[in-house]
């Protein structure tokens, strides 16, 4: 069961017929759905209202869908994107990870599955706080941050 309400998402897939679908179903759970099937309708939806989440298909973009990516991210930093990946375009995931997605699904996919990617897409949206070190929260040393250059004063004091 979804536990998110009155979550408003947008879904930019080429293939109507995949996309009505999946908007069909995200309704039934009561989410507030747009859609669009290509780059300048989902601009104009984008801008338009304040979603929570994207889905951006990528079969029919390909590396235009990392562009609109991208683009999503500048924009509105805030907005999770879902990337939903053929098979047969793996690689793009790579890429659209370190562009900033939230996670992926590679199709085919099951409702179920995709109502959770939303649903921790949402719970990051609302509350976004860093999730804690887990091996520093267990005890073990925490991974080194690549942005800091030598040791921190407390560090130095040691």
């Amino acid at each position: 069961m979804f536990r998110i309400p009155e979550v408003k998402l947008l879904i930019i897939e080429t293939d109507d017929l995949f996309r009505k679908h999946i908007a069909e179903r995200l309704r039934l759970e009561s989410c507030k759905v747009f859609e669009a099937c290509e780059e300048a309708e989902a601009m104009k939806v984008f801008q338009r209202k304040d979603l929570d989440v994207v889905l951006l298909g990528l079969k029919g973009f390909k590396k235009k869908g990392l562009s609109l990516l991208k683009t999503i991210r500048e924009l509105r930093p805030t907005t999770e994107v879902i990337l939903m990946i053929p098979p047969e375009d793996f690689t793009l995931s790579l890429e659209g990870m370190k562009l900033g997605a939230f996670d992926d699904l590679l199709i085919p996919f099951d409702l179920e599955t995709l109502l959770k990617r939303i649903e921790a897409a949402c719970q990051k949206r609302r509350d976004p706080k860093p999730v804690k070190n887990s091996a520093a929260a267990s005890g073990g040393t925490p991974r080194e941050d690549p942005k800091r250059h030598g040791p921190s004063r407390s560090e130095e004091k040691n």
